[in-house]
């Protein structure tokens, strides 16, 4: 968050940088980390995945690069860190109007995907009535049909062991380890 909040800082473009933040627990989970960013820029928060479910993206980071003209110029799905100089220079090349290397999105298997992200919905439905249990039970059935979900597994993750995303730094290594042991 932070090296997005600088490059909307030192824009002298129109340029608006928007952020979403994938969390079922709703506004006041990624809250903590806007805030440690003095984050300016808009944020909005996702909590029913339906960016996954609409572009298909299954993990984040992602960056969608749109035109004034309405146009996607770039997406990467899943792997994209402003942090790597690289990509902090396509992304300021792009704002500053200079040439750079446009890329589109592998296609997704639609019908796997609509089915983990129908279980994730009803699952989040059971979630908001309370029924923790029961919507971790539906979210881990959506990971058997579409195991490469991290966003639907993060949630798991995050609400099993909130000490991991929500204390001063997401714990990446930790998640690392899971994902070796098959979780």
């Amino acid at each position: 968050m932070p090296v997005w909040q600088d490059v909307s800082e030192n824009n002298s473009t129109n340029v608006k940088i928007i952020t979403v933040a994938m969390d079922v627990q709703g506004v006041e989970k990624p809250k903590f980390y806007l805030e440690k960013a003095h984050a300016t820029l808009t944020t909005v928060v996702d909590q029913s995945n339906q960016l996954g479910k609409l572009y298909g993206f299954k993990a984040v980071p992602n960056v969608y690069l749109i035109g004034s003209d309405g146009n996607v110029d770039f997406i990467e799905l899943g792997t994209f860190n402003i942090r790597e100089p690289v990509k902090r220079s396509l992304v300021e090349n792009w704002v500053s109007g200079k040439d750079f290397k446009s890329s589109q999105p592998e296609k997704f298997e639609q019908e796997t995907h609509r089915k983990a992200n129908e279980l994730f919905v009803s699952g989040q439905q059971l979630f908001n009535s309370n029924k923790t249990d029961e919507a971790i039970k539906l979210w881990r059935k959506a990971i058997e049909i579409d195991p490469n979900n991290y966003i639907i597994r993060k949630q798991i993750w995050a609400i099993e062991n909130p000490d991991r995303f929500y204390k001063d730094k997401v714990d990446y290594t930790w998640q690392d380890v899971q994902l070796e042991k098959g979780r």
